[in-house]
């Protein structure tokens, strides 16, 4: 994972290693490969560092997705009020 220092993709000889703070954010996002939330989930098993951090994480992306949804919405709601619907 991130301090293997290779710039290759997970394996599971990473398994132990912690997570990058940018592999974290993928993880949040669902960006990572099925093979690679694997050992994600597998690691955060075994470490508590990172289960904290990617707890953060979850919590920053859910925050950002709900105001990014409440902008969206007064957007919709200006643009009909503007349109006359």
């Amino acid at each position: 994972m991130g301090e293997n220092g290779k710039g290759r993709g997970m394996s599971v000889d990473d398994i132990g290693n912690h997570m990058s703070p940018e592999e974290v954010e993928r993880y949040s996002l669902g960006e990572l490969s099925d093979a690679e939330s694997a050992l994600f989930d597998e690691h955060l098993l075994i470490c508590d560092s990172c289960r904290v951090a990617v707890e953060a994480s979850d919590a920053y992306v859910q925050a950002m997705r709900a105001a990014a949804g409440k902008i969206r919405s007064k957007i919709d709601t200006k643009a009909g009020v503007a349109s006359g619907k």
